[in-house]
């Protein structure tokens, strides 16, 4: 078929597909577990993530439901005179690894969505991103997806997986809280009538929980992975950016928070290795040292709140340091 003009009309080609977008998918698997895989175009994935979910979810509800129901025909029973309140055995365990298996599921679910639209780019040939911030956010929400992200897939799994050993590593501390309020509670020590006394049991056992080696070595691989995720954008796509270096009230404001954020991120962005990694060795250094003076009983939880004030200062001189670096560029 011709024109009147003897041109070949030839058909609308179909409109191209657009690429997938990595920071969207990541929202969706964050909103709803799955949902950034089944958008991605792996919707076997995807579903099998959102029927975990499910499982698990709905498996703590029936627990919790069940826990609920004994506690209140206990009280019920012990108001209208029939027996003495005795708390019921709690269902610890069954409680513990559904609400385990919901927040693995959910982190899982983000790391998978950052792998599979980041290797759908690079097999299509798109330009993956490169930003600060959303590389700061999935390292910080899910540690592991910023390494993935930056296209250090193995190492992000790698540190994943580290971050998931932290919750067993986080078990024995927490039998030990329970097994002690369970122990003051049993023999009448937690005083009633004298709320600020329970305050400070509580807190002191909280307060070993917090510094148990667990929870500062799963505190330790964010961090790492925030670093080391900001590392890799400074040796690849952000190798001749200047404006981290360079003065200027917007990201001298942006340097600060990402000490805050995790403590030398902001050097490492400037290019400055050595002194960026000084400072996370340090700051997680002075956790792992109150950590082993406080769980061999060296120190007392009063004398580890003092020591609590190191990293913090560490941290401090980490978001200033960072700044004024910048300013100093100018002179």
């Amino acid at each position: 078929m011709t024109a009147a003009n003897d041109q070949p009309v030839l058909p609308t080609p179909p409109p191209l597909k657009a690429p997938v977008s990595v920071h969207r998918a990541f929202i969706y698997s964050a909103c709803a577990p799955g949902w950034g895989d089944i958008y991605a175009g792996y919707r076997f994935r995807g579903y099998t993530i959102l029927l975990l979910f499910i499982f698990f979810s709905a498996w703590f509800s029936w627990k919790l439901a069940q826990t609920f129901r004994a506690v209140v025909g206990q009280l019920f029973d012990s108001i209208d005179g029939m027996t003495p309140f005795v708390m019921p055995e709690l269902p610890a365990v069954a409680i513990g690894i559904s609400f385990l298996g919901i927040y693995i599921t959910w982190l899982g679910s983000m790391l998978s969505a950052v792998d599979t639209t980041t290797g759908q780019l690079r097999q299509t040939g798109e330009p993956t991103p490169a930003s600060v911030g959303w590389t700061v956010g999935m390292s910080w929400f899910c540690p592991g997806s910023g390494q993935v992200y930056t296209g250090d897939r193995r190492f992000g799994f790698l540190l994943f997986g580290a971050y998931l050993l932290g919750f067993l590593l986080l078990v024995p501390a927490y039998q030990e809280l329970f097994r002690n309020l369970s122990d003051l509670a049993r023999n009448g020590q937690l005083p009633a009538n004298n709320p600020y006394a329970v305050i400070n049991l509580v807190h002191e056992l909280m307060a070993r929980v917090d510094n148990s080696f667990g929870r500062v070595f799963q505190e330790s691989i964010k961090y790492f992975a925030v670093a080391g995720a900001l590392a890799a954008l400074r040796h690849g796509p952000l190798r001749a950016d200047t404006k981290w270096r360079t003065p200027s009230l917007t990201y001298g404001t942006a340097l600060f928070g990402l000490g805050w954020v995790c403590p030398g991120s902001g050097q490492l962005l400037q290019g400055r290795s050595r002194i960026g990694w000084g400072f996370l060795a340090a700051y997680l250094g002075s956790k792992y040292f109150i950590s082993f003076l406080l769980g061999g009983d060296l120190i007392t939880v009063a004398t580890s709140d003092t020591l609590a004030w190191l990293p913090v200062a560490l941290q401090w001189l980490s978001m200033i340091e960072a700044p004024l670096a910048m300013r100093r560029a100018r002179s």
